[in-house]
């Protein structure tokens, strides 16, 4: 549609429910198959218009997967090779921004959300398994390999306090 020139929009109504995986394995299949999807149809559909945003959304995975992976790199470079830690203020600013953003952000969860999106060391490690999800996907698309398609079907469950239902 959106090819057509057509203006597709989601109704504010409009909620978006996926399965809840069972464990990493799940979770790891589910990822990669969206992940190569979305890369799998940008290089059969190429830059147009209707796909530029969302070729600037995977750039961007890249970019993260780069400056993640150099962070990482760095921080364990600095450790081995110092004596002791060394704090860098502007660094403690910048990651006390993202605690504060991530705090805000499920302030609605109560005491306990709040305290562990202060942490950040959940949302860092998520960050690094979409990472390593982005990064196998373009392997294998490199390298030619044929997308697997498993899925671990789970007990479809009602959503809870979904407005309007029943």
């Amino acid at each position: 549609m959106k090819s057509l020139g057509a203006l597709v929009v989601s109704p504010a109504q409009c909620t978006v429910v996926t399965e809840l995986m069972p464990g990493w394995g799940s979770l790891w299949a589910q990822r990669l198959r969206w992940q190569r999807g979305a890369l799998e149809n940008h290089g059969t559909d190429g830059t147009t218009p209707q796909t530029f945003r969302h070729w600037a959304q995977q750039r961007g995975i890249g970019y993260g997967v780069v400056a993640l992976g150099a962070y990482l790199l760095l921080v364990l470079v600095m450790a081995l090779s110092l004596d002791r830690w060394v704090w860098f203020p502007f660094w403690f600013g910048v990651g006390l921004l993202f605690m504060i953003e991530r705090v805000l952000t499920v302030w609605r969860g109560g005491w306990r959300a709040r305290l562990l999106g202060a942490t950040l060391f959940p949302e860092l490690l998520f960050s690094a398994f979409l990472c390593t999800v982005h990064t196998r996907g373009i392997v294998d698309i490199w390298l030619g390999r044929e997308a697997s398609r498993r899925h671990a079907p789970t007990p479809v469950a009602e959503p809870l306090d979904r407005p309007g239902a029943p």
